[in-house]
């Protein structure tokens, strides 16, 4: 705890001595005061750091998906009322589907300087904030205090440029080696004759013969498994920065890799054109992707990328259409570390635009406070929506989604459905046992110098690299153009100017 305190009052120190300069066209929003060495401000209940009462406000935050009857209910009763009590403010919770997340709806409500809040990641971050989308939270991190002791350091570090805080990172769960990991159907392994899979050839093996069982099933539910076979087309622990750029994290060095430049692609890239004539992956999935999706939510699919808590959460889905269904993660090798971004979710920005983005901070605050306000926003009310046994375990008597549980999930107050063994549960909780950080974690890179360089490059992702590397087009056919293409966009330019930037920033780590 003292550790934590430690590196928040640092940052706040540096928020001070900027946030004179750093308001904006905020006029409205209350300054800090104090100074970094008075430690970290408590912010009371409807109150101000220095106690006096705060006056009403009204937020908006925007969530992506779809909106449950449950949760209207509460945002107009439980989740209202809380707030009101907590920070004095009205929140409105305003959903728009996922295609509009970093881009589309969103963009256009920063553009036209709307009054909100939403989440973000960090590429999207950078590009925001060059445009000047995005609130300097640095000023009033002291208003999410509590968050900050449940909220790992190099979390926040994330979501900075140039020192200051663009983000508030929310959640703190395993995020080590995230869809390095087949996540596999284990009754229809066990089904099949198998117990395991821990190799490419084991994977490909239970396909087969789960193939000749019900050939009504697809087998890969998505078109991007370059993690998941890294063991068998690589001896380098990849990383990818974007879908043009990797390190090896087993190398100790700042060198950046072309990823589509590679010898390593090649073999990927043939792997997976592998799969495609198999049927591992449909001749569907060329054109219609998000089918996949649907496939593997309604139990259709035989395996997919795993996480350290898609055996639960996905689970949840598929054992609607079939109850007797298990998920089980398994890596294709062994010997290398798990890598990890970060313990966060997500983070919430606030638009430029905002009148009070210090209230938005004590909303975020709110989310990861503690145990009775995460039950709240993640479960709905005791004994209406709930119910906790003696051993903490949670069994829903609503199953509507609140505030998405991915977003909320925190190590420190998760509650578990008593159908979760007991064995996963622990190996849940030591997933990043063993696991280091990327070296390239809290790097931001400002696309600027080569924007209209890398606006060409997605082009010819889209168009020409993204086909080869799902197994739709033949490499040794297709690559020779793709290349020509990514020459012509720029790749040297854009390439030359990562390293440089992530050269400089690697140095100042040390």
């Amino acid at each position: 705890m003292k550790k934590k305190k430690g590196w928040l009052s640092l940052l706040l120190a540096a928020g001070f001595l900027v946030g004179g300069c750093s308001q904006g066209n905020n006029e409205s929003a209350a300054p800090s005061s104090g100074s970094g060495n008075e430690g970290t401000p408590s912010v009371t209940d409807n109150g101000s750091k220095d106690g006096s009462p705060l006056a009403p406000a009204k937020l908006k935050i925007v969530l992506y998906g779809d909106e449950s009857n449950r949760m209207k209910e509460l945002a107009k009763t439980g989740f209202y009322d809380v707030i009101k009590k907590e920070i004095n403010a009205e929140v409105e919770f305003h959903f728009l589907p996922w295609t509009e997340y970093g881009g589309g709806k969103t963009d256009l409500m920063l553009s036209t300087g709307e009054d909100f809040a939403t989440y973000t990641d960090a590429n999207y971050m950078v590009k925001s904030v060059a445009k000047g989308l995005y609130a300097d939270l640095t000023p009033y991190v002291s208003a999410a205090a509590d968050l900050s002791t449940n909220v790992d350091e190099a979390s926040f570090k994330a979501f900075q440029l140039d020192g200051k805080q663009y983000a508030i990172p929310v959640g703190n769960k395993p995020n080590s080696a995230e869809f390095y990991s087949a996540l596999v159907r284990q009754d229809l392994l066990e089904e099949a004759g198998m117990t395991q899979v821990t190799s490419l050839k084991e994977l490909e093996q239970f396909y087969d013969k789960v193939h000749a069982i019900h050939p009504e099933l697809i087998g890969y539910a998505n078109t991007d498994a370059r993690r998941i076979l890294q063991y068998d087309y690589t001896d380098k622990n990849l990383y990818w920065q974007n879908d043009f750029i990797a390190l090896d994290e087993s190398a100790k060095d700042d060198k950046i890799i072309s990823w589509f430049e590679t010898e390593e692609f090649k073999k990927y890239a043939n792997l997976m054109r592998g799969w495609y004539e198999k049927g591992i992956i449909p001749k569907y999935a060329a054109t219609n992707v998000p089918q996949l999706q649907s496939d593997w939510n309604s139990g259709k699919a035989m395996f997919w990328a795993g996480t350290a808590a898609r055996p639960f959460e996905g689970a949840a889905t598929i054992s609607q259409a079939v109850p007797e269904a298990k998920l089980v993660n398994y890596f294709l090798g062994s010997g290398r570390p798990k890598i990890s971004r970060g313990t966060y979710s997500t983070a919430f920005f606030v638009s430029t635009a905002a009148k009070d983005p210090e209230r938005y901070v004590m909303f975020f605050n709110l989310l990861q406070k503690n145990q009775e306000l995460y039950d709240l926003f993640a479960y709905g009310i005791k004994g209406t929506d709930y119910t906790v046994d003696e051993n903490g375990r949670l069994t829903k008597i609503n199953t509507d989604s609140l505030i998405p549980d991915w977003l909320l999930m925190n190590k420190n107050f998760i509650r578990f459905d008593k159908t979760v063994p007991d064995e996963f549960i622990a190996e849940y909780k030591a997933w990043d046992d063993g696991a280091i950080i990327s070296k390239g974690a809290g790097f931001n890179f400002d696309n600027t110098p080569v924007k209209n360089e890398e606006t060409k490059l997605n082009g010819v992702f889209t168009e020409y690299l993204a086909p080869i590397g799902s197994g739709f087009s033949d490499y040794d056919t297709a690559f020779p153009k793709a290349l020509d293409r990514l020459k012509a966009a720029g790749i040297d330019k854009y390439i030359a100017e990562y390293q440089k930037q992530f050269s400089e920033w690697y140095a100042k780590q040390k």
